[in-house]
C-alpha cells in the first residue's frame, strides 16, 4: 500500500527536490523494495569496465543500424508520464483554487453599509449644551464629531 502511494506522489508532483526525498525516504523504510535492491556484488556485476568497452567510435553506427533493422523507434515511457504528470499539476492547481477562493469567502466581511444621512440630535457637554463640528472625510464612512462648549 504504501509503495502505490509513494508512487503516486512521485507521479503527481514534478518537484525533483521532493521527488529525491520521497525516494530515499521510502527506500530507506520499506523492507519490501528493499528486498528487491540489488547487493554491491550485483551491482558492480552489471558495470563494465573501461578497457572491456570496446571502440567507442563504431559504437553510433550499431546503434543506427539496429534502428533501422527493427523499423521503429521504441516508445519511451516519458510520453504518458508527461500527459499523467500534466494531468496531476492541473488538478493541483484546480484544488488549490478552489481552495483560496473559498478561504477568501469565508475570510470576506461585508462592509457595513453607510447610513444615508448622518444626525445629531442633541449634545451637552458639562451640563450645558454644546456646538458640534461634524467631519467626514471624502470617500469614507468615518464620521468624526467634535463637541465644545457654548460661550
Amino acid at each position: 500500500m504504501f509503495c502505490r502511494t509513494a508512487d503516486l506522489l512521485h507521479a503527481a508532483l514534478p518537484l525533483r527536490p521532493f521527488r529525491d526525498w520521497l525516494i530515499r525516504s521510502h527506500m530507506e523504510g520499506c523492507p519490501r523494495c528493499q528486498a528487491r535492491l540489488l547487493s554491491r556484488e550485483e551491482a558492480r556485476g552489471l558495470l563494465v569496465a573501461p578497457d572491456r568497452a570496446g571502440d567507442a567510435r563504431g559504437l553510433w553506427p550499431r546503434i543506427a543500424a539496429e534502428r533501422e533493422r527493427s523499423g521503429r523507434v521504441p516508445e519511451t515511457p516519458r510520453a504518458a508520464g508527461a500527459a499523467w504528470r500534466a494531468v496531476a499539476v492541473s488538478a493541483l492547481a484546480l484544488v488549490i483554487a478552489v481552495t483560496g477562493l473559498w478561504v477568501l469567502r469565508e475570510t470576506e466581511t461585508p462592509a457595513a453599509a453607510a447610513p444615508d444621512r448622518f444626525e445629531i440630535s442633541y449634545v451637552n457637554v458639562g451640563g450645558a449644551p454644546a456646538q458640534t463640528f461634524v467631519y467626514q472625510p471624502q470617500g469614507s464612512d468615518s464620521v468624526f464629531v467634535w463637541a465644545q462648549k457654548t460661550p
